[in-house]
């Protein structure tokens, strides 16, 4: 009976986590010459699959792919266009006190400036 209860427990605590992923996101990222551009992310979380959208200043919305929610962790890939290649951006955002942080990787190269964002008003 114990048992029972305690997994009940642990269920109840993780799909109250990966559902605080869920929502809208927004937030800005600095880019060359001081110029910002807003970025935001609809974030559709359905068990451990995360899907939705990113958009980051006037580049197209971008679908968000393979993505996994694992607790307050969220992990997902958007493609990228560089110098004419096609290259993917790998996300991994971790839920903080009310902040979605992402560290982001394009390619196999280094790792891009982190991003910090907040849930949007409803």
């Amino acid at each position: 009976m114990t048992n029972v209860i305690a997994l009940t427990l642990l269920a109840v605590v993780s799909s109250g986590a990966q559902s605080g992923l869920a929502g809208k996101w927004t937030g800005a990222e600095q880019g060359r010459g001081n110029v910002t551009h807003p970025v935001t992310l609809e974030l559709v979380v359905n068990g451990e699959e995360a899907t939705g959208t990113v958009s980051i200043g006037d580049d197209p919305v971008k679908a968000l792919a393979n993505g996994k929610v694992q607790g307050t962790t969220v992990t997902f890939t958007t493609p990228a266009m560089m110098n004419g290649r096609e290259l993917t951006i790998t996300w991994r955002g971790e839920l903080k006190d009310d902040r979605l942080t992402f560290r982001r990787q394009l390619g196999g190269g280094p790792e891009m400036p982190p991003l910090s964002l907040q849930r949007a008003p409803s």
